[in-house]
């Protein structure tokens, strides 16, 4: 096998992600996870006691959940090469020789301050989990492990690979539903939009996610299966 396949499976094994079906993400464990995009608010701009209200009913919305939520926020490089080749056409269309200055004049300036500065995009996610208690073939004994592990999350990225039925699939999948739509709900009333990525969606954040060296990609080639 050569070297660089070699890696690339050494890598891959060290990604927790079985596969991403349904717009939601299956773990090599056996939980399942939803991704929702939250819009975000300036809390700057509010006043005192709307702040007070927003971060106390944020600390309610946690406190009564029986599972743990993680919040991510990411920042990438955006690619503004579309735009300013779309500048330059429009400048180049104009029938104004003042207009037409004008417009590649704001090019320039914006490709010198691109030169100079990473253009950033930032947006924050919710990861809403749904973990089952998966019972493996073996004694009692390790039935009870696996079982406590589960419980307290002890080194589940360790434990083997789980594969689940479509009939495990659709009744976990339901229960995460429920908890996704408890979580959107509670996010409208404070003022922050929330939606579930779809699965081409998820399969792009994770690209742009173990490539950073590159720039944001929003749109990348997957067979027609992902696109759902």
């Amino acid at each position: 096998m050569p070297q660089k396949q070699k890696e690339a499976l050494s890598s891959q094994s060290l990604i927790p992600i079985y596969q991403v079906k349904r717009g939601i993400v299956v773990l090599k464990n056996g939980s399942l996870r939803s991704i929702l995009e939250v819009s975000g608010i300036n809390l700057d701009l509010k006043s005192e006691n709307e702040q007070t209200s927003i971060l106390t009913s944020w600390r309610n919305l946690l406190n009564n959940l029986d599972y743990s939520l993680e919040v991510i926020t990411c920042s990438r490089r955006v690619n503004i090469s579309p735009y300013l080749n779309l500048l330059g056409e429009r400048a180049s269309q104009e029938q104004s020789e003042l207009l037409k200055i004008q417009g590649e004049d704001y090019c320039n300036f914006i490709r010198n301050i691109v030169a100079e500065n990473n253009i950033m995009r930032k947006k924050f996610y919710i990861v809403v989990p749904y973990d089952p208690i998966i019972l493996k073939p073996g004694g009692i004994f390790n039935q009870l492990t696996g079982a406590f592990r589960g419980l307290l999350n002890i080194n589940r990225q360790n434990l083997a690979s789980v594969v689940l039925s479509e009939d495990e699939f659709n009744q976990y999948y339901q229960q995460l539903l429920i908890r996704r739509d408890t979580i959107i709900s509670n996010l409208y009333r404070l003022g922050l939009p929330g939606r579930p990525l779809e699965t081409k969606e998820i399969i792009e954040l994770f690209f742009n996610y173990y490539n950073p060296e590159s720039f944001e990609r929003e749109s990348l080639a997957l067979p027609e299966e992902f696109n759902r």
